[in-house]
This record gives C-alpha cells, sequence and structure tokens, in this order.
C-alpha cells in the first residue's frame, strides 16, 4: 500500500491549536496505515513584517483592549468576512508553508487555525497542491473564513457550530461532529501519589490548578495571590506556560502558612495535575476546556478572550461543569466555595466528564485517510 503523506497545519496563537495538531497527528501514528505526518507551525517561518502585521496587533488588543478585538470580531463575523488577512499577505509573510505544500507533495491537509483553512483552500486553488483539506475547529464556536469551497470535510466540536457553519454556506455533508481533539494522555489514568510527590505537594490538602493558557494574557498572578492570602488549607499550582510577565509577576506572591504555592513555566504533564486537582481556574481556551472535560475536573473560568472563548466558558456553563467569572475576586470567591462544598464538585466533574469526547483526536485521524467515502457517507460513519 502507498504510504500516505498528511500535513497538519497549524499557527501557534497560544498553544491550543498546535497542541490540537499534534494530538491529531499522535493519532495518525497508530493507525493500521503507512503514513507520514509533517506538523507545520506556519508562524514558526513567517517574515517579520507579517508577525508584526498579523500576529502582534492581534496579542496587543487582547491584552490591552480587549473590547476593540469584541467589536473586531463582531464586526468581522457580522460582515461575513471570508479572510483574517489578505491573500497576498498569506503568500508573501507566510511563503514557506506554500513551498513546504508543495514539496511535501500531502495527500490530505488537516488545518487546525482558521488562518491555516486560508492557506490550506489557497494552494488547493492556486494548484499547488490536490489534497483534501480537513478543517478542525477546536472551540464552541467558529466563523465565516473558515467555509471555503476547497475544504472536503469539517471536524466541529458540537452542532452549534455545525450549525454555524450551515448558516455560513457550508454543505451539511461536509461537517462531522468529533468533539474537540486532545491528547491519550488525558484519559490515561495518572498516579495522584507520584504526582504529588514530583510537585512536593506531600500532604493531602486539595490543589487548586491555575492556567493562563501559553502565552496569556490573564490575570492569573491576582487570583493566585488572593487564594494565597486565604487561611484555607490548600496548594495552588500556578502553570504560566510561555508567558514571562505571568511567571516575573507570580515570583512576588508570599502565600500564607495554610497554602503552598508551585509556579511551573511550560509542561508536559498538565493531564497528571489535571487528575490530581481539586479545581481548575483558567482562561477557557478550547483545549483547555477539553482536556479538563477528560479529567472530569470543574472548572472556573475568568479573563475569556472575546469570541471563541467566550462561547468556551458559556458551554461548560450550560452543562454544569465550570464556572464563569466576571472578575479576578468572583473567580477566587468561586474557587474558595467550590473547595468547601464537596458535593457541588462531584456534580460538575460528573457533567465535564459528560462533555469529553475521548476519541475526537482519532476521528479526525480516520477522517483523513478515508478517501474512498464521501463526505455524507464519513460523517454518518464517525456520529453513528
Amino acid at each position: 500500500m502507498k504510504e500516505r503523506r498528511i500535513l497538519v497545519l497549524t499557527l501557534s496563537f497560544g498553544s491550543g491549536h498546535v497542541q490540537a495538531g499534534r494530538a491529531i497527528a499522535k493519532e495518525l501514528g497508530q493507525q493500521p496505515v503507512d503514513v507520514e505526518v509533517l506538523v507545520v507551525d506556519a508562524l514558526a517561518n513567517a517574515r517579520l513584517l507579517f508577525r508584526a502585521g498579523y500576529v502582534w496587533p492581534y496579542r496587543a488588543m487582547v491584552r490591552y483592549a480587549p473590547t476593540l478585538w469584541d467589536r473586531f470580531f463582531k464586526r468581522r463575523t457580522a460582515r461575513m468576512s471570508r479572510h483574517t488577512a489578505p491573500e497576498w499577505a498569506f503568500h508573501w509573510g507566510c511563503s514557506q508553508v506554500f513551498k513546504t505544500i508543495t514539496e511535501f507533495r500531502p495527500d490530505t491537509i488537516i488545518a487546525t487555525e482558521v488562518a491555516a483553512c486560508e492557506m490550506a483552500a489557497m494552494a488547493k486553488r492556486d494548484g499547488r497542491t490536490e489534497a483534501r483539506i480537513v478543517s478542525v475547529i477546536t472551540d464552541y464556536e467558529a466563523e465565516p473564513a473558515w467555509v471555503k469551497p476547497e475544504v472536503d470535510v469539517y471536524a466541529v466540536a458540537d452542532k452549534h457550530v455545525h450549525d454555524q457553519l450551515c448558516a455560513w454556506g457550508a454543505s451539511p455533508n461536509k461537517i462531522v461532529r468529533c468533539g474537540i481533539p486532545t491528547d491519550p494522555a488525558f484519559y490515561i489514568q495518572h498516579d495522584e501519589k507520584r504526582t504529588r510527590a514530583r510537585y512536593e505537594l506531600h500532604d493531602p490538602r486539595p490543589i487548586v490548578l491555575v492556567m493562563g493558557g501559553g502565552e496569556g494574557p490573564t490575570h492569573m498572578n491576582e487570583v493566585t495571590a488572593i487564594l494565597c492570602a486565604n487561611p484555607v488549607s490548600l496548594h495552588v499550582v500556578a502553570v504560566t506556560g510561555f508567558d514571562r510577565r505571568a511567571r516575573r509577576k507570580l515570583a512576588s506572591v508570599r502565600p500564607l502558612p495554610a497554602v503552598s504555592l508551585r509556579v511551573l513555566g511550560w509542561t508536559n504533564d498538565i493531564a497528571a495535575l489535571m487528575q490530581a486537582a481539586s479545581v481548575l481556574v483558567t482562561k477557557p481556551g478550547g483545549l483547555t476546556t477539553a482536556e479538563a472535560a477528560a479529567c472530569a475536573l470543574p472548572v472556573v473560568m475568568f479573563d475569556a478572550i472575546p469570541g471563541p472563548e467566550r462561547s468556551n466558558a458559556a458551554r461548560l456553563v450550560e452543562v454544569g461543569a465550570g464556572i464563569s467569572a466576571s472578575g479576578v475576586p468572583e473567580a477566587a470567591a468561586a474557587v474558595l466555595a467550590l473547595l468547601k462544598d464537596e458535593n457541588a464538585r462531584y456534580r460538575m466533574a460528573a457533567n465535564a466528564k459528560g462533555l469529553a469526547r475521548p476519541d475526537a483526536a482519532a476521528a479526525i485521524a480516520r477522517l483523513a485517510l478515508d478517501e474512498t467515502l464521501p463526505a455524507k457517507e464519513s460523517a454518518r460513519r464517525m456520529t453513528a
């Protein structure tokens, strides 16, 4: 059988899109076919001026002017904008992506971020590739730019995203509700005693896991400071990812004797930490909320970026798996209240488990490899 070539194309806005791509790539390696997988972060080799014009304004808005980003995102959706940037900007700024597509000659391109979908569609339209395109939406919210005639299959989180894409012109026969793909590590049982020992959390105090996404922005240091200043006995583990600013701010937090504080940077141990924790307090990225659901972990959400993250928070609140806080004091208060109410935590944990989709990454991997069936039949098999 001919070796299959799969290109997983993503953009490192935060870490969620990249993590989703890697989870799918890992599942592709487990499939009973000969497959070569290449994961490409389009921003890794993008021109500096492209990053300055495309990435930096977004990061500046969500950090310093989230209301402005909210208006911008809503206006882009209301105008049914089919592009997040002009095509010439992608061709020039991400020329290495198009070169890679031409040289790698993939049979399928899996796009886990909206601009990745745009570039894959451009490459197909330009005649650089005849690859099938599988677009993977890793939030409970989409936008019109995802909808491209060149896309063969859309893998989405739930019915809401399905209905959005249909309203914007996507064929329902192309849309498969797979859930949000997460690494298999989140469905493997980790030993809590070993996890506690690894981070010197030796006594049985409950663990509160505080996260702010791969690159922020977040006020996680302020939430952590409030938790560390309360008399309730607990362990706080704060994971800053690549957000050096948050790590510097957390270095000045001095916990009361009843509280221990561990500050971590980027770690591949999130699955074990989530399984050991009693509560997660975080900004509601799509991957983070899906990972918490996999670990049946109650979530307190704050600092949601306008757009998809607010929809992610609303989805968890809707099913009773999380609490959405309007600010730092409310988030800290919600965490402390949950620690005192074991029954509420159990209910939220059960609701979170019901939201989990352990087969999501594997289902998307099978979709990527299934060239023989039309999209409608693939959708029937995946959702059966």
